[in-house]
Parts: structure tokens; C-alpha cells; sequence
């Protein structure tokens, strides 16, 4: 999923922590309101961008968006 293509329209961010920074990968986790809660990977060396979310994604249009409705089970929170 390109991180362009995702839609955080009508949630506000909260808070941000810094999980990991070395010269290779950054990982933060990103509180929103609605009780979403992001996970973000940059690998630094292959300019790659991961992201998940503790719900489900679903596809508007061209672009994805948490749906607070579905969890997700596989979802891994990662607390700094």
C-alpha cells in the first residue's frame, strides 16, 4: 500500500512516539482519536514506507482508510 493512497481524513492525531531511530529504519507509533492507533516503518536504505493500524483497512476509491468499526486481530502494538 503506498502511503500516499492513505486517507486520515477526520481523525486527529494525539500523540507520537519514536519507537526506534537508527541509521537504517525509524519506527513510530502514532495515537489518533477513535482509538486508532498507527504503526510506521520507514527503511531509510530502500525508501520504503510500512504502516499498520490495530483496525481493518478498507479501499475507498483509490485510497485505503482504517474502518473503526473492524479490528484487527493481527495487529501488533508496539509501546514505547
Amino acid at each position: 500500500m503506498d502511503y500516499d493512497l492513505i486517507d486520515l481524513g477526520g481523525f486527529t492525531r494525539k500523540n507520537t512516539k519514536i519507537l526506534m531511530d537508527t541509521p537504517d529504519i525509524q519506527r513510530t507509533r502514532s495515537e489518533f482519536d477513535h482509538r486508532l492507533i498507527l504503526i510506521t516503518e520507514v527503511d531509510k536504505k530502500n525508501k520504503q514506507i510500512k504502516v499498520s493500524s490495530n483496525f481493518q483497512w478498507e479501499q475507498i476509491g483509490k485510497k485505503w482508510r482504517p474502518n473503526v468499526s473492524l479490528h484487527n486481530d493481527h495487529f501488533e502494538d508496539e509501546r514505547a
